[in-house]
């Protein structure tokens, strides 16, 4: 347990100092950027990177509650040479690459660890134009505990990182591009095949008045079992169009699982904080957006994620499609902490650093 707990604690000590960032910034701030010509590696960046694949590559059989079912579902590649009968089908594109590399005998913390990589490349290529803002975006996707999930997760975590990266697709108006991203990344998990519609978010101008309207109501609606139910038979209707998501839909949302899950109406104090987070991102998105107009689009996918993590709260068939807005979290906090530099502004964003470190602290301990 003192190795996880110093190893993930110079995960994130590196990801704050490496990357070329300034965390907190003043009014009279000589480093504020808005953004740049792109995004460029450098050894410091890549360096992180390799960490990132080193500490995937020796995790515990226990980080992560699906990893010990990949890990089998490897092993026997490793063994036999091919994909075992008794294994379920996966998407094609994760089926290949497990197969292609158990082919090549490669061991599996390796592997894994590659894996990892590949996820954490397209998040580290997604920030885009904001590579300046990688300090905080790493610290917030740890300390909000969503690199801990891609240890579970893993087909998802390469298809969402995929998508977050393609998201700069909708910015530069290439639908092209983002069609042949979704589609790649459909390959790890059927679920992007959401996004695709998404395309013409790029049209929608952001109004902060009414997301702050409906993401206070969608914090009422929280809970509601009728509404919840009315909401699970729509979703199959519309999901029987594939037979994939057909196949998902009916395996999370039928029966009494959806609409009955006690853990939906609990109290906690991640709960309590993601709350208020938001609520500080909404109130400071008007000041941010005029900053930097083109961080509309993550601003609007964030809140829809926002809103409807509300009212589907705890309801994990659900929870998978919202993790593809929930990612955005950290380039919406950490643009929404370094474009805000008057003294109030700083002393709130020191509040929320604090906070959210003392909560990785907590969930790593």
């Amino acid at each position: 347990m003192l190795f996880s707990f110093l190893t993930y604690e110079l995960l994130l000590f590196f990801a704050l100092i490496l990357p070329a960032g300034k965390l907190i910034n003043s009014e009279n701030s000589e480093f504020i950027r808005y953004d740049t010509g792109g995004f460029k590696w450098n050894t410091r960046i890549a360096f992180i990177l390799v960490l990132i694949v080193f500490i995937a590559g020796i995790r515990e059989v226990d980080e992560g509650i699906d990893y010990i079912n990949y890990l089998r579902f490897y092993n026997y590649i490793l063994e036999h040479g091919e994909i075992g009968k008794h294994f379920k089908a996966n998407e094609i594109g994760w089926d290949y690459f497990n197969l292609t590399f158990g082919k090549l005998g490669i061991p599996a913390g390796v592997f894994f660890g590659l894996v990892s990589g590949v996820t954490w490349f397209f998040f580290i290529k997604g920030s885009y134009r904001f590579q300046f803002l990688l300090p905080l975006m790493f610290f917030f996707v740890m300390a909000g505990g969503f690199f801990f999930w891609t240890f579970s997760g893993l087909r998802q975590s390469i298809s969402i990182m995929i998508f977050f990266y393609a998201i700069k697709f909708l910015a530069e108006k290439d639908p092209l591009r983002y069609v042949i991203w979704i589609s790649i990344a459909s390959l790890f998990h059927i679920s992007v095949i959401i996004m695709l519609p998404l395309y013409f978010i790029k049209d929608v101008k952001f109004n902060r008045r009414l997301v702050a309207i409906l993401y206070i109501a969608s914090i009422f609606l929280a809970g509601n079992s009728w509404f919840l139910s009315k909401m699970g038979d729509l979703i199959i209707l519309i999901s029987s169009q594939v037979d994939l998501l057909s196949m998902y839909a009916r395996h999370y949302l039928e029966g009494d699982m959806f609409t009955e899950n006690k853990d939906r109406t609990s109290s906690g104090l991640g709960i309590l904080v993601r709350i208020a987070t938001t609520g500080y991102i909404i109130y400071k998105s008007d000041y941010v957006l005029k900053k930097q107009p083109k961080l509309r689009i993550y601003y609007i996918l964030f809140f829809i994620g926002a809103i409807l993590s509300n009212v589907f709260l705890a309801v994990e068939a659900i929870g998978r499609i919202l993790h593809y807005f929930n990612f955005l979290f950290p380039i919406v906090i950490a643009s929404t902490i370094y474009y805000s530099t008057d003294k109030y502004d700083r002393v709130v964003n020191v509040l929320i650093i604090g906070v959210y470190f003392i909560m990785f602290n907590k969930m790593i301990l």
